[in-house]
């Protein structure tokens, strides 16, 4: 190791690019919804311009797309929190139809 390095083991220089992937795992906050795209609220603020799996939960169902992180903010209410405006890039039927599912029953109760 050079002189200096403070990690405690030894690291390999590595060439070319490599697939990977990130799973928080975790629930997000969600503030607007509409068939193109969404506005989340998390913990974490995740990279602009990067795809994202998003996981849409109705009546026990998942409905998977990808989604496109278009901007990225505090929170004005908590300074610790993000909210991140998301862009539905590709979509199944299912997912289309929690998404409808979702917002004519949020309609409903309010």
């Amino acid at each position: 190791m050079a002189p200096g390095d403070r990690r405690s083991r030894v690291r390999f220089e590595v060439f070319g690019s490599f697939w990977g992937t990130f799973d928080s795992s975790g629930a997000v906050e969600l503030h607007d919804l509409t068939p193109h795209g969404a506005l989340i609220e998390a913990n974490q603020p995740l990279a602009i311009e990067s795809v994202q799996s998003v996981c849409l939960i109705w009546d026990g169902q998942p409905a998977v797309a990808d989604a496109r992180v278009r901007h990225v903010r505090h929170s004005e209410t908590d300074k610790s929190r993000f909210l991140m405006g998301i862009e539905f890039v590709s979509t199944s039927t299912a997912f289309l139809e929690a998404v409808d599912r979702l917002i004519a029953f949020r309609s409903a109760s309010a």
